[in-house]
């Protein structure tokens, strides 16, 4: 069967004055349901104000735009944090978390999320469960559980559960007092990527930034690592696979970039052009290469491997320059003067 990997735009799941919440589903991309990885996008308007959750996914966040303060409470800690988020930051969520979100800036502020899904209620998709507002998780128990689980009469208990109309996002009328973020509360689950110090430098042109748990800790707690990589313009990130047999789930940032990816028997199963906003999957074993478009390129992506291994198939560091030009002669049965195009290793 062929496997549809079409870069996809996200769709609005809510609206409202505060700011929306957008998502890309496993029913629209049958690839995220088979490599079990989700992907959302969080937009806050200023006094934008995300009600208190937890989600079924472990997950990355990268801040596209502005700031925000972010209300954390990481399973087995007694204490909640409070972090202050900017454009360039990304933040390690594990499995297990509660967490709210309110813009307190005066511009707007947005964040992509890349999930795994392996244990979420529809793989694919990443799911929300709220605890306040009209889609409380509170909502599905009786009144009779509720008074008694929170000691108090039907009044109070029906005014707990039904002051709060807000779906997902709510708009402040003013602004939150009182909370203040601290910067020992976001040490290891929160860094900024120009602060990582894993970058390596592209052999046709660009930078590749690597997230793992040595310089983001909180990734220890999850399955998977990040990659953010900017390509100069017109430059190429090499063909190749992860070596583990691992998927990249990709957000394009900026730019543009032509894609290709081979699968299996030698077949092309992707041959597109990407820009801005979409999303698309490299599935494992797979191998995939990007040309950047004359602006370059920028992506955010995860890979489901905590220690993945990128191996190139052409240039400098190919895989084939492993192999002596006698078995590559044999392999491609061509002459060795064709061989030496591939630049393979002198044998000995």
């Amino acid at each position: 069967m062929a496997v549809d990997l079409s870069p996809k735009l996200s769709k609005k799941i809510s609206e409202v004055d505060g700011g929306f919440y957008a998502a890309w589903s496993g029913a629209d991309q049958p690839a995220l349901i088979d490599s079990k990885v989700g992907a959302g996008i969080l937009v806050l308007k200023p006094l934008g104000f995300a009600l208190p959750h937890y989600a079924d996914s472990p997950k990355s966040g990268y801040v596209l735009q502005g700031r925000a303060l972010v209300g954390l409470v990481l399973s087995g800690d007694p204490k909640e944090r409070v972090l202050l988020l900017k454009k360039g930051d990304v933040i390690a969520l594990p499995l297990g978390n509660l967490t709210w979100w309110y813009n307190d800036g005066d511009t707007d502020f947005s964040i992509v999320f890349l999930g795994d899904t392996s244990n979420a209620v529809h793989p694919g998709d990443i799911a929300y469960f709220f605890l306040a507002g009209s889609l409380s998780i509170f909502n599905g128990f009786s009144m009779e559980v509720l008074k008694k689980a929170w000691g108090v009469g039907e009044e109070k208990a029906r005014k707990l559960l039904k002051s709060q109309p807000g779906v997902l996002l709510i708009k402040l009328k003013e602004r939150l007092h009182g909370i203040k973020p601290s910067e020992a509360d976001a040490e290891g689950i929160v860094l900024n990527i120009n602060h990582a110090h894993l970058g390596t430098r592209l052999e046709k042109g660009g930078y590749a930034i690597a997230m793992r748990s040595v310089n983001l800790p909180m990734l220890g707690e999850v399955r998977f690592s990040i990659n953010f990589t900017n390509l100069e313009p017109n430059a190429m990130r090499m063909p190749g696979f992860f070596f583990e047999g691992a998927a990249q789930l990709i957000y394009v940032i900026k730019g543009s970039a032509h894609v290709e990816i081979s699968g299996t028997d030698g077949k092309g199963v992707l041959e597109t052009e990407v820009k801005e906003g979409y999303l698309f999957l490299v599935p494992k074993f797979f191998a995939a290469t990007m040309i950047a478009g004359d602006e370059g390129m920028e992506w955010f992506s995860i890979i489901t491997s905590q220690k993945p291994e990128f191996r190139q198939l052409t240039g400098a560091t190919s895989l084939l320059n492993t192999l002596a030009p006698q078995v590559l002669e044999t392999a491609f049965n061509v002459t060795p003067d064709l061989v030496k195009l591939l630049g393979p290793k002198e044998s000995t």
